[in-house]
Parts: C-alpha cells; sequence; structure tokens
C-alpha cells in the first residue's frame, strides 16, 4: 500500500493532546500482514514509560469477541446450538423474574444462547437494581470472600440468575453480564476452565503468548501493564482499577481469583489481539470456518430491538444509526459517511477499539488506558483518517 499512513501518528498525538490518553497503539493490517504500527505517549501519568509493543492493556469488553468465537466454535462442532435453552446447562436459569418499573413477574419467555450472543436476554450490568437484588448479590459475594468461601465462573453465573432481568428475553437490546453466563457455559460444555479453554483453542495456534485473564497474568509482566489514567487540571493523573473480576460498580469490594469473566477478563498486548484480527478477516489456522465468521457478524437485531441499541445518547463510534448487533459485536449494515457495510468490530471500557472490514480486507486496532475512555471524542476522527487514506487514489 503506498499511502501516507503516517498521517494516523498525528492523529494519535492529537488524542494525547487533547487530553484523551496519555498514550496510545494503532495498528493496521490487511490480508497480507500489518502496514501500520506506531505507539506514541506515555503508559502512565509518568512520561518516562513509554508505549510499546510490549506494553499490556485490560481489553474488558473487547473479552467478548473471544468468549462468542469460542460459542461459535462449540456450535461449529454440534455440541451448542443458537436455539438451545440455558437453563438446560445451568438450571437456576429455568424461572427467571422480570422487573420493570419496581414490579416484579415471572418471565414468560426462556433465555437461549442466541440471546446471550445478541444481548437480548434481558441481563444487565446492574447500573440500575430497582429490585435490590444485585445488591444483595453484591454483599453475598463479599460476605462469602471474607469468610473464606471462594466464587468461580460457574458459581457468578448461578448467582446471577437471582436478579431479575430488566425485561422479558428477547424484546430489547441491552448490553450486560450475558457472556459471562456465556463463559459458564463453555467451560460445562467443554470440560475446560475458560482460560484454559482459550488457550487451547484460540491463543496457542494463533501465537498470542502474551494475552491472559488478569488474575491468571504471570506476576513478572505486571509491570508492563498499562496504568488507567485521567486527565485533571492539565495534566494526566493515575487511577488505579479496583481489584474485581468485573469492572462494575455493583461488585466492589469482590476479587476471586477463579472468576474469569467472559465478558471483560482479560489482558493483552496490541500484537496479540492483531494475530486473531488478522485470522478473523481471512482465516487460515482453523479458528473458525469462514462461513461461521459470515454468519456471526450478520445483523441479529429486529427493528423493535434495534430502537434499544441505536440510542441517541449513546456513544455513536459503536451504536450511531449505521451499526447494528450481531452475534457479540457491532456491524455497519448502513451507508454512512465514512465505514464500510459489513465493518464489524468492538471496544473496551479504558478506550480499546477495533473493526474489521471484509469488503476492504482490512483491519484496525487502537488501544489506550483512560477513564472515561472518550471513544465519542476521538474515533471518528481517526477512522475517517484511515478510510479517507485507504481510498485515496481508488
Amino acid at each position: 500500500m503506498d499511502r501516507n499512513w503516517e498521517r494516523l501518528a498525528e492523529k494519535q498525538k492529537d488524542i494525547i493532546r487533547l487530553g484523551f490518553s496519555s498514550g496510545n497503539a494503532l495498528l493496521c493490517g490487511d490480508r497480507s500482514g500489518i502496514f501500520f504500527e506506531n505507539y506514541e505517549g506515555s503508559k502512565s501519568a509518568d512520561p518516562g514509560s513509554p508505549v510499546s509493543c510490549d506494553t499490556l492493556f485490560h481489553l474488558y469488553s473487547m473479552t467478548k469477541v473471544f468468549t462468542v468465537t469460542s460459542a461459535m466454535q462449540l456450535i461449529e462442532k454440534g455440541l451448542l446450538d443458537l436455539d438451545a435453552n440455558v437453563c438446560d446447562y445451568i438450571p437456576e436459569y429455568t424461572s427467571m423474574t422480570v422487573c420493570e418499573k419496581g414490579v416484579i413477574r415471572p418471565a414468560e419467555t426462556k433465555i437461549t444462547v442466541g440471546m446471550l450472543l445478541s444481548m437480548t436476554s434481558g441481563l444487565s450490568y446492574f447500573l440500575s437494581d430497582e429490585s435490590g437484588e444485585a445488591l444483595k448479590l453484591a454483599d453475598n459475594w463479599r460476605e462469602d470472600i471474607n469468610k473464606g468461601r471462594r466464587w468461580d465462573t460457574l458459581k457468578f453465573a448461578k448467582e446471577i440468575a437471582k436478579v431479575p432481568l430488566s425485561f422479558e428475553p428477547e424484546t430489547k437490546y441491552l448490553y450486560g453480564l450475558s457472556h459471562d453466563v456465556l463463559g459458564a457455559m463453555i467451560e460445562i460444555i467443554s470440560g475446560e476452565s475458560l482460560d484454559v479453554y482459550f488457550e487451547k483453542h484460540m491463543f496457542r495456534p494463533l501465537g498470542m503468548n502474551e494475552t491472559f485473564f488478569y488474575q491468571k497474568m504471570p506476576e513478572k509482566l505486571k509491570p508492563r501493564l498499562a496504568e488507567n489514567t485521567s486527565f485533571e487540571n492539565g495534566r494526566y493523573v493515575n487511577i488505579p482499577l479496583p481489584p474485581r473480576p468485573v469492572p462494575i460498580p455493583a461488585f466492589e469490594g469482590t476479587g476471586d481469583s477463579d472468576v474469569l469473566s467472559g465478558g471483560s477478563g482479560l489482558v493483552g498486548t496490541a500484537g496479540d489481539y492483531s494475530l486473531f484480527l488478522a485470522e478473523m478477516l481471512e482465516p487460515k489456522k482453523g479458528i473458525l470456518k469462514p462461513e461461521t465468521v459470515e454468519f456471526m457478524v450478520r445483523p441479529r437485531l429486529t427493528e423493535a430491538q434495534r430502537v434499544f441499541y441505536n440510542d441517541p445518547a449513546g456513544d455513536p463510534s459503536i451504536s450511531g444509526p449505521e451499526h447494528t448487533f450481531a452475534l457479540g459485536v457491532r456491524v455497519q449494515d448502513r451507508e454512512a459517511a465514512s465505514g464500510s457495510v459489513g465493518e464489524w468490530g468492538w471496544s473496551g471500557a479504558l478506550g480499546t477499539w477495533f473493526f474489521v472490514s471484509p469488503d476492504d480486507g482490512v483491519w484496525f486496532l487502537y488501544m489506550h488506558q483512560h477513564s472515561p475512555a472518550m471513544h465519542d471524542a476521538f474515533i471518528a476522527p481517526l477512522r475517517n483518517a484511515f478510510y479517507e487514506i485507504l481510498r485515496k487514489g481508488r
């Protein structure tokens, strides 16, 4: 590609200058390999700690794509089905309740695997807790920790079932803990813990040697982990992350090492994640069949569900009107000023963000660690510049 990709480095510097991150990584590739790789700024408020190819980032919700890929592997093998009821694997989901406007009632619809994948299950992140059951769950968890009673991935999934759903399953879209429950199902079906499954069936085949669940990351690598920063009074400051397996306020004070979050638990390098994106763009190593990837990124939401995804108050970098939700990823299904129909990807709570564009034959990966993530402030200019350079001269 004979194009001026160095313009992207200037955009990275702008992000740092404007107070959106102390430092960042940007990698872009096509079917021939990486054609742009650049690291700018510092991995903490200390300007003497540069971001590099060795820097590890909390992936948070970009973990979900691996959980979905794992589920698709099981579907390929005939061990799982989108229409299967979750309660067939985790009986605690047999008799769910729904809480709407403070009224709790029995759910009429069983949650299926497909609903977990498409975030239409009714499971939330407990940012609103009308029933009070999420607070009770967190209190019980902290009490168990204090008494030495440890939770694991399946125990966490079982406890979530005690909290009323936010709506009748399949009627709406809501981002939440669906993929944490899916992670527990993967453990049940495979007979392997989620970290072992990911390592055996994705990380090792792809050569991803520096991606781990945070609790399982070797101690010697922790100095390479980027700090979470914030921009205050004209300078960057470090904001320590609380040691909880799921990054939501309700679980403050929890920290069981065996709760492996299929929705948010991984850390890894940008280079490692790029290996996964390259494989998803053009499957070569048997992680998924090409037709399975196409199936995974196919739009799933009905028009009624999509209303809740295309929230005008949401982040336009993932939920703008040209985007909808597939199985664990956003997908662009309408023409827009930028991007391509068929482009799919996701993001993470501290500023990681990626897309794969099958029609253009490219992938794009950005990473930083900042609170708030600020995707809505910096992704559009960066993405627009990328597409402008890509299409120049076509």
